[in-house]
């Protein structure tokens, strides 16, 4: 999901996240740019002792050649580092500051009349839908596919501020089965669909409007590539910004068929039955200064049986906080976090709190 919104000229984190790239490289139409942040997050995460987090810091690099008569060739590298990398020199720190990890790298074709065409490792349009105003942990529960390993994207040009996109997943090549492994879930392949529109009523009076719909696919391949499941979800977003506030409401529905199809088909009794639930999020934000503002989040998520309609889980995060820009480029934060887990055992509290400190270049 988006983690600054872009639309939100009075957010810190929208001014520092798009007016940083440095070009590094400019002639004969081929231009390279080189941008990023590091993000870190210091304070208590539930149960466990304080502890400093790497909040998904990056470096960016793009490159683009003009082709001429609107159309240019483009290409993106990400490097995050990634909290799977526990490559440590303190044993036991459990550090996700640890090794450099491929998050994007991709290429594609761009006619400005058009849109944009791009092939690789990349975040898929639907990435674009949940757009948040908060920081760390911001839209945990989003439930739209919005990252691929390999994919093929499309997100068109902008005509009177509709703009839509589409994305195809590619999963697993693997089509022999190997009848001495146990049954294995793979992803197969999946698609997404988003639309999206803004109006301005005037410069610091706008509404944006955004929808979509993301489905993946899973194989078992050791049952000759027998579909086993599918994830299927949609999110509504709507939001308004009115001078210094900023207003945005999120609705969608998941189905997930993947889990509970799969361990009735090992069984010999294959039952189109998985789990669903409802998806909800408010997001607001206040710039009651130049340097500072005030946000606030609530995201909710449920998850019911298909089979005998009854909710297994409810899920609630209450999320409060005021940033500080001490520069374009430099964005710091405090923040209170309350979540609430309710399941057929109980209900459990994990209270979240601390400090964070972003810096663009």
């Amino acid at each position: 999901m988006k983690k600054t919104l872009v639309a939100l000229a009075v957010a810190a984190t929208a001014v520092a996240s798009t007016a940083n790239a440095a070009v590094v490289y400019e002639q004969d139409g081929a231009k390279v740019e080189l941008s990023g942040s590091f993000r870190a997050f210091l304070g208590k995460v539930g149960d466990g002792r304080g502890d400093l987090k790497n909040d998904d810091s990056r470096i960016y690099v793009k490159a683009s050649q003009d082709l001429g008569n609107g159309l240019s060739a483009f290409a993106g590298y990400q490097i995050r580092f990634e909290e799977e990398a526990y490559k440590t020199k303190h044993r036991g720190s459990d550090s996700d500051f640890g090794d450099p990890t491929t998050r994007e790298l991709y290429a594609g074709l761009k006619h400005a009349d058009v849109g944009a065409l791009s092939f690789g490792r990349q975040n898929t349009t639907g990435d674009d839908v949940l757009q948040d105003a908060t920081y760390y942990r911001s839209g945990e529960y989003g439930i739209l596919t919005t990252r691929s390993d390999k994919s093929v994207k499309f997100k068109s040009a902008e005509w009177n501020g509709f703009s839509f996109g589409a994305d195809y997943l590619f999963g697993h090549s693997n089509t022999e089965v190997d009848p001495n492994v146990a049954g294995t879930t793979e992803y197969k392949n999946g698609y997404g669909l988003t639309a999206f529109y803004h109006y301005d009523f005037a410069e610091d009076n706008k509404l944006e409007f955004a929808a979509g719909y993301t489905q993946d696919n899973y194989d078992d391949v050791s049952y000759s590539n027998d579909s086993v499941g599918k994830n299927k979800a949609w999110l509504l977003h709507g939001s308004w910004t009115y001078g210094p506030l900023y207003l945005a409401l999120n609705y969608g529905q998941y189905k997930n068929e993947v889990s509970d199809a799969y361990t009735q088909f090992r069984t010999g009794q294959r039952v189109e039955a998985g789990t669903k639930g409802r998806y909800a999020m408010v997001d607001a934000r206040y710039q009651f200064s130049e340097p500072s503002a005030v946000f606030a989040q609530w995201e909710r998520k449920d998850t019911r049986s298909e089979a005998t309609g009854n909710t297994t889980e409810i899920a609630n995060r209450y999320q409060v906080g005021v940033d500080y820009k001490l520069h374009k480029n430099v964005v710091t934060y405090a923040m209170y976090e309350q979540e609430r887990i309710k399941d057929d055992a109980g209900t459990e509290k994990d209270n979240i709190y601390g400090v964070g400190l972003r810096v663009f270049f």
